[in-house]
């Protein structure tokens, strides 16, 4: 009796855990380690449920219509106004060929750079899935290991989203294409829908434009090219640098190799083939041409979509060009002097400082001649535009207008060398304020400041104010100099300029003076929107960044409006409302610069000389002996503003107001001596180093442009002794006097009496009475501004 009810109770115990978990029969930890049993079943269970969740899947999935990028639908890019069409982004021509019609070398190379497993697998690659599916989850999703009828799939039916849903509808989808059509008519369809740059969809339209015959004719060297070209079609032009391929070039011949399609010794004989030249579509002469690449490259970076979407997705994009602006910045170039030396090159760029957007630019005469964009691409050395950027770091830190600086030739210690530096033709001012040192652009004066507060700082703001980032070695080994400033160091002197700048970046941070220290950042997109419904899916940012204290931006707004009321800037007193801005030109006459702003609009002009890859000088030209800031770019910048700005508010500077209270680095090359009366007459034909007032009865000359220039001999020049952007000098070279006779340029024709008109020199605010606290026009016969506020 007692046996039987022991047995009875152990047989219950036995029955009662299934899975037997925890282990019966077993004592101490191991007890929870999982039987065989319940490995079993439980490895049992889950492929179970996977093969169920996968035929749920594979029901549920249907092959989809062709999305809207395969069906070819265009986008257009429109002017600010949303209604002025500028160009079209669209598939140029496709040809649909079938395989036969595909060189077996193409059709091999195809299958060695992209799916050596092609015609063994079902459509799916479990190793290529898997990794995308961990990507996705740990967001970063590199692509590849898609299998050729995956990207198929992808290309024809689905988009380039990466999504963990994307990657599951993708494999559904692949494995019944798999199921549906044979090998030969996938592999044929994935070679008629790829891009494969130069707006060419699919194997032969490629074919024709890189080597000018047809997919039948491909050889094993032009396959290969074409099929390392699948991976970034739009990485590069073979024909413009066939480096960007090179490596995958080799990758997918040795590829063929091991594969068998070609023997080892075929591999080594073959080498990149030779690509014709890319043919020019007329739509896009002129400046069209410009916005039209600009925007493309700004389009596929906001919208993180490939050029083949673009082309194909029926985009509306409106930019922030305005047509007329774009207009007048053209005309304001061609109304340079003709006969331009060989290499000269003009930019341009306008942008509203309220939004960033780029309302204006001058790419060049004309894209279809030189698709290279001067404003948004080329780099000129910025001269004394850079000052400004030392004078707000002054002023962040406890510098003010009214401290004196040495205006004379000084030697200052750079890293405990000595650095000799002197103004323009050796002229000597004597002791100066910050203010006259910025309104006539005293190199000794900046120098000693940018000791003072440090070239690290300067760089600080020329950065926050809008300038790219310095330059890799990287960058500059591939020429990729596109997204960077060249020479954007701490060195001591790169106050007098001699870091080489974009315009757009140089347009773009006076912009952040112009609205008080709000930056934007440089745009050409407004908004972008899709399909039928005009769905909005991209809107640029137009609320800035505060990245300089507002005191600080009115009080440099007011520094640089002195340039225009009384220094190398007059000229653009022309424009009739208030302005601020500064001239630069380099040693060596290698660039010119002029950039200003007025409360509503800034822009920077520059002219620069390059031959066959290297800066070399303007030289004589327009009448001129050297071109200078003061002259011909201002003169473009002045007609350019007048006609952008006309029937626009007049605006007014932001009143001065208190800055911040913060010690002051020690000045150690601030003058002891009191400021000589009168100061030294400034030699005569300089620029912005020698174009200030001496605070005597007579007036100093200031680079004065004519419209009519006679002086072939004029050697008025920029004070700037910035180092040669060729000779890697370290320091600013002096430069020799300037003859005593005076420029000869003619004034212009339409001249005013020529009574200089009465001028406080004496900022608000500014105790200092002394000769340095302004200049006059210098002569120039032009009617002065509505004087900005504060």
């Amino acid at each position: 009796m007692a046996k039987g009810q022991e047995q009875a109770k152990t047989r219950g115990k036995k029955t009662k855990n299934i899975l037997n978990y925890p282990r019966s029969g077993v004592r101490g930890w191991t007890r929870f380690l999982p039987s065989i049993r319940l490995l079993v079943v439980g490895g049992l269970s889950i492929i179970i449920a996977l093969c169920v969740l996968f035929s749920i899947g594979y029901a549920a999935t249907d092959v989809p219509e062709p999305n809207i990028e395969a069906t070819g639908q265009t986008s257009t890019i429109y002017y600010n106004d949303g209604k002025t069409p500028i160009g079209q982004y669209k598939v140029q021509d496709r040809k649909s060929v079938k395989i036969d019609e595909i060189s077996e070398p193409m059709r091999k190379a195809a299958i060695a750079a992209e799916d050596t497993s092609f015609y063994e697998n079902r459509g799916i690659s479990i190793k290529g899935l898997s990794r995308a599916v961990v990507g996705v989850v740990t967001n970063q999703y590199a692509g590849g290991g898609s299998t050729i009828t995956q990207q198929y799939v992808k290309n024809f039916y689905l988009t380039n989203e990466h999504s963990l849903d994307r990657k599951v509808k993708e494999m559904f989808i692949s494995l019944k294409i798999d199921q549906q059509q044979s090998k030969d008519e996938i592999l044929a369809n994935y070679l008629n829908t790829i891009y494969l740059g130069r707006r060419s969809y699919g194997i032969e339209v490629a074919s024709q434009n890189y080597f000018d015959k047809s997919a039948k004719d491909l050889d094993v060297s032009e396959s290969a090219l074409l099929a390392a070209m699948i991976q970034r079609p739009g990485a590069a032009d073979p024909a413009d640098n066939p480096e960007a391929y090179q490596d995958r070039f080799d990758y997918v011949v040795k590829s063929m190799a091991d594969e068998g399609f070609i023997t080892d010794e075929q591999a080594a004989k073959v080498e990149m083939p030779e690509v014709k030249e890319a043919s020019k579509e007329e739509s896009l002469k002129g400046q069209t041409g410009y916005m039209w690449e600009y925007v493309r490259r700004e389009a596929l970076r906001k919208l993180d979509i490939d050029e083949a979407q673009l082309d194909r997705g029926g985009y509306n994009i409106v930019t922030t060009f305005d047509k007329d602006r774009m207009k007048e910045a053209e005309k304001a170039i061609k109304n340079l002097p003709p006969d331009q030396p060989d290499g000269m090159q003009a930019g341009l760029v306008s942008i509203d400082p309220d939004n960033g957007g780029i309302e204006a630019f001058y790419g060049g005469k004309n894209y279809l001649d030189q698709a290279f964009n001067v404003s948004t691409q080329g780099h000129a050395q910025a001269g004394s535009t850079f000052k400004p950027f030392a004078l707000v770091a002054g002023l962040e830190n406890g510098v003010r207008l009214t401290d004196r600086y040495p205006g004379t030739a000084t030697t200052i210690k750079n890293d405990g060398n000595p650095w000799e530096v002197s103004n323009f033709g050796g002229a000597n001012y004597g002791p100066v304020t910050l203010l006259k040192a910025t309104e006539s652009s005293i190199n000794t004066a900046y120098a000693a400041l940018n000791e003072q507060v440090g070239p690290d700082k300067t760089v600080d703001v020329a950065q926050r104010a809008g300038l790219s980032g310095n330059c890799t070695k990287k960058q500059m080994k591939t020429g990729d100099t596109r997204n960077c400033t060249i020479d954007l160091t701490p060195d001591l002197s790169n106050v007098l300029g001699t870091p080489s700048v974009k315009v757009v970046d140089m347009a773009n941070a006076y912009a952040t003076f112009a609205s008080n220290g709000v930056k934007h950042d440089a745009h050409a997109i407004k908004k972008v929107t899709q399909g039928e419904q005009d769905e909005e899916i991209y809107k640029s940012k137009t609320k800035g960044d505060r990245v300089f204290d507002e005191a600080v931006a009115a009080e440099t707004s007011f520094a640089l409006s002195q340039v225009v009321n009384g220094g190398s800037g007059s000229y653009a007193q022309q424009l009739g409302r208030p302005a601020a801005g500064k001239t630069g030109t380099t040693s060596n006459n290698k660039a010119a610069w002029f950039t200003g702003y007025t409360p509503n609009l800034a822009t920077a002009v520059v002219l620069y000389r390059e031959v066959d890859g290297k800066s070399i000088p303007i030289g004589p030209y327009g009448g001129r002996g050297e071109v200078t800031g003061g002259s011909f770019p201002i003169q473009v910048w002045t007609e350019y503003m007048k006609a952008a700005l006309e029937g626009e508010k007049v605006e007014q500077f932001p009143e001065r107001g208190e800055l911040p209270d913060k010690p002051k680095p020690k000045n150690t090359n601030e003058p002891v001596a009191p400021a000589p009366k009168p100061e030294p007459k400034t030699p005569s034909g300089s620029d912005d180093g020698s174009d200030g007032g001496d605070g005597s009865d007579k007036k100093a000359p200031v680079d004065e442009p004519s419209e009519k220039p006679k002086d072939d001999k004029d050697k008025e020049k920029d004070a700037d002794s910035s180092k040669d952007g060729d000779s890697g000098a370290d320091e600013p070279k002096p430069t020799e006097p300037p003859k005593d006779d005076p420029p000869k340029d003619d004034p212009p024709k339409d001249d005013p009496p020529k009574d200089d008109p009465p001028k406080d020199d004496t900022p608000k605010g500014n105790d200092d009475s002394s000769e340095d606290g302004g200049d006059s026009s210098g002569g120039l016969p032009v009617k002065p501004p509505a004087s900005p506020g504060g």
